[in-house]
């Protein structure tokens, strides 16, 4: 992806356990449920999503993220056509062009290339003839598979369906449409639910300090599957533990050390690999970030607050206003504001909560499984057991911290993934790189934390810590004020982009047109309508390669 850089393309210019509290209008205590209460947790009551036993994710919400991985895979085969162009001209010259060796893995600069993706191409090359509409499935596919630990977690929350269908709203939203419809991007979906599984891992192995042995073995994976986006999840983990010593509540402190050897050891071959290797940047200045940090503050600040704005609004959506004069430079650094104190005030909430919880979130009293404690007898288990059941007493019992670690890992992963995007991209020296939709997954994980966080912060347990109900309606308020304006965002995001479909199917139909008589056209124009500059004849190369890949396995059929 690295390889083209600049506009936009494809448009044309002017276009659980289940609570027992009554579902009468009362809470438990014989106080009265607030009004609006059911955006939050329904009063706890019962409904489809919330059945069946402990950890088991829900077949209703389960089935409803499929649905929604569909509509997106329709998205995709509606706005494209089979045909190469932009990163799959490099990656036909540079894989395509003879046959695989195992040698081919053993390259210095192996981790950058992604080594799981030759496993893909293989069976893309030998099964169906190198065809994009498989890597583009195996995206959605990604995609899907992401939104799995993030379900299991809200369903363990107990968040009401109103919750969580918003949730999946802004999590399928359609600001991704490039990393979906340029189909070498879907190794970094299958690489974002790896992240998102390590993710929720560790959250569970916190809630029920359990071993971290067994989690050391996700870095490795990640390095295999991840690249460059590895950076990021490798950095949250350090800071996720930097945090839980800093409040005390560290647990199995030999899995500990040995999952922070392995992110690190992770961490550091990947930039061993990186730098042999050579890449291709389109447009790129010769500037240090020094010097752009010193003579170029204000494009710093404009390309910081524009990265944020388009979680927002859609950096489609976004050039357009600018193109119509509807909004200038200045208003996009405020909606990059208004997102950026939202992340903000998440933060410091969850921060707040994280050290004010009780003691040491278990250190020690869990470290030795109640090695020479006395057995409970039946009565204290029945006490413990509403603690089990209920997530929201679990902080009130000392047991557990009822945020969890999930959503502070997903926002310290996607706000990392803001400061990577700038570091890889700043010598282009063009603010409008910072909400182009190939970085939306990236920026996608602050948001998605965000989100867990204010439904979390919704749904606390306000009769149990004995808050008014004017405080219980502000919460609402807030709430609501932050889930109408971004569910406004997306749905005007995902209402423009399936509006587009037809002229991005144009265009790829363009470059179809195109394929059949390379000869004919001049370097300038393949350059152009193939959306990768560095030659006409690497374009015409791949595609003799593509041909004769295509031939043999007809030949093989």
């Amino acid at each position: 992806m690295a390889g083209h850089e600049g506009k936009n393309r494809n448009i044309p210019v002017a276009g659980s356990e289940v609570s027992t509290a009554p579902t009468s209008g009362e809470e438990a205590s014989g106080e009265r449920v607030p009004l609006g209460q059911g955006f939050g947790v329904s009063a706890l009551g019962k409904h489809l999503l919330s059945k069946g036993k402990e950890g088991k994710l829900p077949v209703a919400l389960l089935l409803l993220s499929f649905l929604m991985a569909l509509a997106i895979l329709f998205y995709v085969l509606l706005s494209t056509t089979d045909v190469l162009y932009s990163d799959y001209i490099r990656l036909v010259n540079s894989y395509l062009g003879k046959p695989f060796q195992l040698g081919d893995l053993l390259q210095k600069d192996i981790l950058t290339r992604i080594p799981l993706t030759y496993f893909f191409r293989e069976i893309n090359r030998h099964s169906f003839g190198y065809t994009l509409i498989f890597d583009r499935a195996l995206g959605v596919l990604g995609l899907f598979l992401a939104s799995k630990p993030l379900l299991l977690f809200m369903r363990k929350k107990q968040l009401s369906f109103s919750q969580q269908l918003l949730f999946l709203l802004l999590f399928y939203s359609l600001n991704k449409w490039e990393m979906l419809l340029n189909g070498s991007g879907y190794i970094h979906f299958l690489a974002f639910s790896a992240f998102y599984d390590y993710f929720y891992a560790l959250d569970q192995a916190f809630s029920k300090k359990s071993s971290l042995l067994v989690l050391s073995i996700y870095p490795p994976f990640i390095l295999l599957v991840a690249g460059p986006y590895c950076l990021a999840v490798f950095l949250s983990c350090f800071a996720l533990f930097f945090f839980l010593a800093l409040g005390k509540k560290l647990w199995d402190m030999k899995g500990t050390i040995l999952l922070l050897i392995s992110n690190g050891l992770c961490l550091f071959l990947y930039l061993l690999s990186n730098h042999y290797a050579v890449y291709e940047y389109a447009g790129a200045e010769s500037i240090s970030l020094r010097e752009v940090l010193q003579n170029h503050l204000l494009f710093v600040v404009k390309f910081i607050f524009y990265g944020f704005s388009s979680m927002l609004v859609s950096g489609e959506n976004l050039e357009k206003l600018l193109r119509d004069g509807v909004i200038q430079g200045k208003g996009i650094v405020l909606i990059g504001a208004f997102v950026l104190f939202f992340y903000i005030f998440m933060t410091l909430l969850y921060l707040w909560k994280f050290f004010a919880s009780s003691g040491n979130g278990g250190g020690k009293v869990f470290s030795k499984k109640n090695d020479g404690a006395p057995s409970l007898n039946q009565g204290q288990k029945e006490a413990v057991n509403p603690i089990e059941k209920n997530p929201m007493a679990a902080e009130k019992g000392g047991e557990s911290f009822y945020f969890g670690l999930l959503p502070g890992l997903l926002l310290l992963h996607g706000l990392a993934s803001h400061a990577l995007v700038f570091l890889t991209r700043y010598m282009f020296l063009k603010e409008s790189y910072a909400f182009q939709s190939r970085y939306a997954l990236q920026y996608q994980s602050a948001l998605l934390g965000a989100f867990l966080l204010l439904f979390l912060w919704k749904n606390e347990n306000r009769a149990s810590l004995g808050q008014k109900a004017r405080t219980a309606q502000g919460r609402l308020a807030v709430c609501l004020l932050f889930s109408g304006i971004f569910l406004l965002g997306t749905l005007w995001t995902d209402r423009s982009e399936w509006g587009k479909s037809m002229y991005r199917r144009e265009h790829y139909e363009r470059m179809w047109s195109y394929s059949h008589d390379l000869s004919a056209y001049s370097d300038e124009e393949l350059e152009d309508v193939f959306e990768y500059r560095h030659g006409g004849e690497r374009i015409r190369k791949a595609f003799a390669i593509w041909e004769q890949v295509k031939k043999d396995w007809r030949e093989r059929r």
